[in-house]
């Protein structure tokens, strides 16, 4: 095993030191959200291209991929001075490109896999690669363009305490000599931080207020992800402590670098891409879909052969898919001058004349038997117009006490005869806010309501000021009779919707709203198609059929809250003409 002392050579490092100081940086990092140079909110939408394999198809590949709508493209290339390192002419075309391509350039060195067992090159190589003659020329004063990375990989299964230390290391290195470059690290355990080692150091150093300007973690999801609820927690957990992430790698089946030391496993399932999309999306994430073309695993492709008119259906979902990149890229503003930018590219208008969020917002007073009180409140169908992704701030208060959540459904306590506000406020990543608000109070008798009475207990979505009212009577026992004799079955609309279509594919989505007042637990519909539609891969929801379909709940998204949707999504396939929309129905349906 290696020691960690890797830049301890610093006076050699110093002697390498060539190129004029670099100017001011641009880019910059507000409370978690990436800013580019014109202090627009940016978010990775890109696609990854290893030049290290394919070095004379990546100016070309950088143009298709900005032309099929990316924003962005991570260049895998090679950093190690003993193994035919990526060259200075190669550095300054790629940089070149990806100007004229306008998308921004993440520079990953791929030649340090496997670092910590020997396999790869060390940190500290990266480091002095970016000061050897004519690479230090090909990068100075291209900081609005590109970003530098720590290697794709490097770590494998270290101690968290060595994580953190070669980190350190490699960062304040880095902030001494680049300090206008915003810097990608990478993840512990094959840059998947299973063991959270990424995770402790991006909340240490926002604990400190240290590396909080510029530094971006990047994780990637493979086989470690193998679940929707496993990104979920992985991505909200960066979210809670505020620090920006970017999912560096990730494609619907396993990926294992060249340097992996042991056979790599067979993999039984495909692999969740599409909620990988779904919840950077929801988080205000970057992504970075696993690779452009030329893999040996032709499922880790977006494109057969580099050919951009030929996507794989990998491609067709990373492109096409409704949280994909086609739909949710916007192309950093600094790109366009002040005179073009609404003329040039409809995605850079959004961004310099963003829209305030449309709120949708439903409360319902809700208790079983004669328990307590509750107000479930839901802003599911909330949408920024531009696309961007938003936030969620609700205030419960009584005008003594006051709580606060930020989550998209809330349910809170309420106690009789008392008038409360309920304020949801949504935000977007340019800051721009909607507020809605209603009131609510209740005066059951004992806190005891009726399946029946509490059924028609609600409020009216379209109103910012609505009374939730209802009075009862009812004794205890007659409410355990009515409870068991005049139950009702909550219900649900089922929505068919069709995100994307192309050629002879498509993707789309069955949305459940329950439109009763109390919970859904446990769900399970069906759909069947006229035609020889076909579906091939399905994420938040489980299959069975062909055709007609049936897809049941999974473990974690069985409960549906009176007024919330519930949405799983999928990919097939469809002879040439317009998809189809059949009906859906189930138990649970209208």
């Amino acid at each position: 095993m290696r020691r960690y002392s890797v830049f301890k050579h610093s006076a050699l490092m110093i002697s390498l030191l060539c190129a004029a100081p670099f100017a001011a940086a641009n880019w910059t990092i507000d409370k978690g959200v990436l800013l580019d140079p014109n202090g627009q909110p940016f978010i990775f939408r890109g696609v990854t291209i290893d030049h290290e394999f394919n070095p004379d198809r990546t100016v070309q590949a950088i143009k298709d991929a900005a032309d099929a709508g990316a924003n962005a493209v991570q260049i895998e290339i090679n950093t190690d001075k003993f193994q035919h390192p990526t060259s200075g002419e190669r550095v300054k075309a790629i940089v070149q490109a990806c100007k004229q391509s306008k998308v921004v350039c993440i520079f990953e060195p791929s030649t340090t896999a496997g670092y910590s067992i020997g396999k790869g090159s060390t940190p500290a190589g990266v480091f002095m690669y970016w000061l050897l003659p004519g690479i230090s020329e090909a990068i100075a004063g291209q900081q609005d363009y590109i970003m530098l990375g720590f290697g794709n990989q490097a770590m494998v299964e270290q101690r968290s305490i060595d994580y953190l230390r070669v980190m350190e290391s490699y960062i304040l290195a880095m902030r001494q000599y680049f300090p206008d470059f915003l810097i990608f690290v990478d993840g512990n355990n094959w840059g998947q931080d299973t063991d959270k080692a990424m995770h402790a150091f991006a909340r240490q150093n926002q604990e400190k207020g240290t590396h909080t300007q510029n530094l971006i973690y990047s994780v990637e999801m493979f086989d470690a992800y193998n679940t929707p609820e496993k990104i979920r927690d992985y991505i909200t957990s960066f979210a809670q402590i505020g620090a920006p992430l970017v999912i560096g790698g990730f494609a619907p089946v396993h990926y294992y670098h060249p340097n992996y030391p042991t056979p790599t496993p067979t993999p039984l399932a495909p692999l969740p891409a599409a909620s990988v999309m779904q919840y950077a999306q929801q988080y205000g994430l970057g992504y970075f879909a696993w690779n452009w073309s030329g893999s040996n695993n032709p499922g880790l492709n977006l494109t057969t052969n580099f050919d951009p008119l030929n996507l794989t259906d990998w491609g067709k979902l990373a492109f096409n898919d409704v949280n994909g990149i086609k739909a949710t890229a916007k192309t950093a503003t600094h790109f366009f001058n002040s005179s073009s930018s609404s003329s040039s590219s409809s995605s850079s208008s959004s961004s310099i004349n963003p829209h305030a969020p449309v709120v949708s917002f439903v409360a319902n007073v809700q208790s079983n038997g004669c328990g307590p009180v509750q107000v479930v409140a839901s802003a599911e169908g909330s949408f920024d117009p531009d696309g961007d992704p938003i936030t969620y701030f609700w205030d419960v208060s009584d005008g003594s006490y006051t709580e606060q959540f930020t989550s998209i459904n809330i349910s809170v306590g309420i106690k009789p005869v008392t008038h409360y506000v309920v304020i949801v406020t949504v935000t977007d990543s340019t800051g721009l806010s909607t507020s809605k608000s209603t009131n609510v109070y209740h005066s059951y008798s004992d806190n005891c309501i009726s399946s029946s009475s509490s059924s028609v207990v609600r409020s009216s979505s379209s109103s910012s000021s609505s009374i939730i009212s209802s009075k009862s009577s009812i004794s205890s026992s007659s409410i355990k009779s009515s409870n068991s004799s005049s139950s009702v079955t909550p219900k649900a609309s089922c929505t068919y919707v069709i995100n994307s279509q192309w050629g002879n594919g498509f993707t789309a989505a069955i949305r459940i709203k329950n439109t009763t007042a109390q919970p859904l637990n446990g769900w399970s519909v069906n759909w069947q198609y006229p035609d020889t539609t076909k579906v091939t891969s399905i994420w938040n929801a489980k299959l069975s059929g062909t055709n007609p379909y049936t897809a049941n709940n999974d473990t974690w998204n069985a409960k549906i809250q009176p007024g919330q949707t519930l949405e799983f999504g999928f990919q097939g396939t469809k002879p040439a003409g317009t998809a189809v929309a059949p009906a859906v129905t189930g138990g649970v349906c209208q």
